[in-house]
């Protein structure tokens, strides 16, 4: 497989929904190159997502004329896979009438979708839009690993804080598509004074030119704990959601955005309905919406409402956003960052298949490096596959004692670890029911995602460290950065990385010390 084309003409929100299909197309094939077709106007964007080799832009009010040249262009370069994300007239052209090896389009639930916004039938197990487009990944025989909407711009180390104190940073995004998908005005400008005046919070406005209405909080809050965006480039706007401990927003790209950029996101939905398959995916995404017989009345919350008060929006008022939004900041808002280290080859030495504590014996410098990484504000959090487990080399309680020493001797030494997780699953084992795929089996991120959730962990801001390409993509998964150590089987994986044109680490060093003084040093008040 050498070049796969990707085709979204969608919007911002459809665009990065889209993320997690492009990476787990990477990760699946190795040397690829990935092209990606979209709207002009969200070239930087797409740029944002990992996997993504090249942007090919289709030309705003494309005519058949343009389509064709299009198609023209593409048959030149080549293409070996097709994979259709959008499903309309013009992306199916492109995936019937170019040359390639293979094309397949992403199961749209065109039928369903209908059926719920003109009859309101309701599935609650609805599959979301992006278990669609990672379906068409699988049908490509690629492998599914990311689940959640991820976004990379590029590094800014010169931008400096949005506010000089540390009360926490709430965005407001009272923006939608259309303007009977907007919760009122006047009610986001009361939670914003709420969010203000409870919390002590400092806020973010998020603006277009529509939503002008609000500047009037100009006048009603501290000038130094507001910052008004209006109108502002995508790009910008990812540092500033980047910066942000939640934002709030309906049901619109910008909810969809801070789940891409680690902010929990609390997305007020009217017209539309989760069920259609477009909610916000953030580990820590809230959605409010109340169960009116009428929703959803459209689509896109198009439609106008034919009621005399748009009660799906009225019944949701001020005081129970403010109460979620509470929730998240009162929880530690976005969280603390974390290392995730792999356990067998770099936080302590490579013996093969370890069944027994006795062979446990800590990595030069791994004590040291966990005291470093401490001081500098990380937790330490272990996680290991033990696919030994579904191969039968020894049991589950073989880990957990096996675990259990490594916690005893990190703790004795004053480098305590905060907690270790492991995988016990392998689609090839043979033992069962261990003898699965599973989603904690790096590098999908169920493990790291279990210990945010019990930890309260950042996974956006959080490093992966280990002596395997999985840790590597482990932190491309998740949204942080991966860094590859030479010890255990590291040099064997230095050489497949460079080799499979995979994405790549954040860094190649000798061992888990290396990795933590590269972190502290390079990234310094990252923590």
């Amino acid at each position: 497989m050498h070049r796969i084309l990707v085709i979204r003409l969608g919007a911002i929100g459809d665009l990065i929904l889209l993320s997690p299909a492009v990476l787990n197309l990477k990760l699946s094939f190795r040397q690829s190159e990935i092209y990606l077709m979209t709207r002009q106007h969200l070239v930087s964007l797409a740029e944002m997502m990992t996997g993504v080799d090249r942007v090919l832009p289709f030309p705003p009010d494309a005519s058949a004329l343009d389509l064709f040249r299009m198609g023209e262009y593409l048959d030149e370069i080549g293409c070996d896979l097709i994979l259709d994300m959008h499903g309309n007239l013009r992306s199916s052209y492109l995936r019937r009438h170019v040359a390639s090896t293979e094309a397949f389009k992403y199961p749209k639930r065109r039928w369903q979708r209908w059926l719920a916004a003109r009859f309101q039938k309701l599935n609650p197990d609805a599959p979301h839009t992006i278990d669609l487009y990672n379906a068409a990944v699988e049908k490509a025989g690629g492998t599914v690993y990311a689940r959640r909407p991820v976004l990379s711009p590029p590094r800014r180390p010169e931008a400096a804080p949005l506010f000089d104190n540390k009360q926490p940073v709430i965005a407001v995004a009272p923006g939608a598509s259309y303007p009977v998908k907007q919760w009122p005005p006047d009610r986001f400008s009361t939670l914003t004074r709420l969010v203000a005046e409870r919390l002590q919070a400092n806020v973010v406005l998020i603006l277009t030119d529509r939503d002008r209405a609000m500047l009037s909080l100009r006048d009603q809050l501290e000038a130094d704990r507001l910052k008004i965006f209006i109108d502002t480039d995508l790009g910008e706007l990812t540092y500033v959601v980047a910066q942000s401990d939640v934002i709030v927003a309906n049901d619109s790209a910008l909810a969809h955005l801070g789940s891409a950029m680690g902010t929990p996101a609390v997305a007020l939905f009217g017209p539309t309905h989760p069920t259609l398959g477009f909610s916000p995916r953030g580990l820590r995404d809230r959605i409010i919406q109340v169960p009116e017989p009428c929703r959803p009345c459209s689509l896109h919350g198009k439609r106008a409402c034919h009621r005399d008060e748009q009660y799906c929006f009225t019944r949701i008022d001020p005081e129970t956003v403010l109460e979620a939004v509470s929730d998240i900041i009162e929880a530690g808002g976005r969280g603390t960052p974390a290392l995730f280290i792999d356990r067998d080859g770099t936080l302590t030495v490579e013996k093969g298949f370890i069944g027994r504590p006795d062979d446990i014996e800590p990595e030069a410098g791994s004590i040291e490096a966990v005291k470093l990484a401490r001081q500098a504000g990380y937790k330490i959090i272990a996680v290991s596959n033990q696919s030994g487990v579904a191969r039968g080399y020894f049991s589950e309680n073989d880990v957990r004692r096996v675990n259990q020493r490594v916690l005893d001797i990190f703790r004795d030494a004053g480098a305590p670890l905060d907690d270790i997780f492991y995988c016990p699953f392998h689609k090839d084992g043979r033992v069962a029911p261990y003898n699965r795929a599973a989603v904690c089996r790096k590098p999908a991120p169920g493990m790291t995602e279990q210990a945010a959730l019990k930890h309260h962990l950042d996974l956006f801001r959080s490093y992966t460290v280990g002596d395997r390409p999985s840790d590597v993509h482990l932190g491309h998964v998740i949204g942080g950065k991966g860094i590859l150590v030479r010890t255990g089987y590291g040099v064997e994986g230095e050489r497949e990385l460079a080799a499979a044109g995979y994405p790549g680490p954040e860094t190649v060093v000798d061992n888990l010390l290396g990795a933590v003084k590269y972190i502290t040093a390079e990234r310094p008040g990252e923590a």
